[in-house]
């Protein structure tokens, strides 16, 4: 896991497994979850807006993406 996630981000990869197909994760997250770049993630996966600053990826676009379905 990256040494810079905060706290809360930590706590989401850790839990990634019990979370819902539609909560929203930022893109630090997924990042860390796929163990690749956050620039990556944002070229290969749809995005969310979370706010007028912040984007993430929808867990259940996460799995399907990494099961290799879309």
């Amino acid at each position: 896991m990256p040494p810079n996630l905060s706290a809360r981000h930590r706590d989401l990869v850790r839990h990634f497994d019990q979370l819902p197909d539609d909560a929203v994760v930022p893109t630090a997250v997924t990042a860390a979850v796929r163990n690749i770049s956050p620039r990556t993630v944002l070229r290969r996966y749809p995005k969310v807006q979370l706010s007028p600053n912040r984007i993430g990826q929808r867990v259940g676009t996460i799995r399907k993406m990494s099961r290799g379905e879309v």
